[in-house]
């Protein structure tokens, strides 16, 4: 479940912008199979008998992140294919992809750092505890993906793509 796990909760990452946000079809199909053969190189790394050992370590902390950072590549792509940063559905959606990120961050950093409970040390055992504070706001991350993604679906219900990238990109 550990591979599962990772894979659900790196998804809005590999998948922001949404792929159907993308103009052009070229270029969301190039980010689709990009993110599954992402998540089958997660699972075969995931289930190699040495992924937990202390020796791999480094290469699961690398792994996470460079699959996180990623996310980074479409989405700068998007504001690209976009028209940068002056264009109004740049400036709708780059905020929430920002938002997102930070989400993200704050639930790694209360993850990794031990906090609160490093301060009150036997007092956070049962509520409060720093991994109920990640599942927060990763649950919380994943309700602002949702709400992003709709957002721009409505968007672009009601601005359609330009069919200059309609079909290349």
């Amino acid at each position: 479940t550990g591979s599962a796990i990772s894979s659900l909760l790196l998804l809005p990452f590999f998948l922001f912008p949404p792929p159907f946000s993308i103009p052009s079809q070229f270029w969301r199909q190039v980010y689709l199979v990009t993110v599954l053969a992402l998540i089958l190189a997660i699972f075969s790394a995931q289930i190699h008998p040495h992924y937990l050992s202390k020796e791999w370590q480094h290469l699961r902390t690398a792994i996470f992140c460079s699959v996180a950072g990623y996310g980074v590549i479409p989405a700068v792509h998007w504001v690209w294919l976009n028209g940068g940063f002056s264009s109004a559905v740049v400036q709708l959606f780059l905020p929430r992809v920002i938002m997102m990120y930070l989400i993200a961050g704050a639930a790694f950093l209360f993850y990794i750092s031990k906090i609160p409970e490093r301060c009150f040390p036997g007092q956070l055992n049962y509520l409060g505890a720093s991994h109920q504070v990640w599942h927060v706001l990763v649950v919380f991350m994943f309700y602002w993906w949702h709400q992003t993604a709709v957002y721009i679906m409505k968007f672009r219900h009601n601005q359609p793509c330009p069919p200059l990238y309609t079909n290349s990109g």
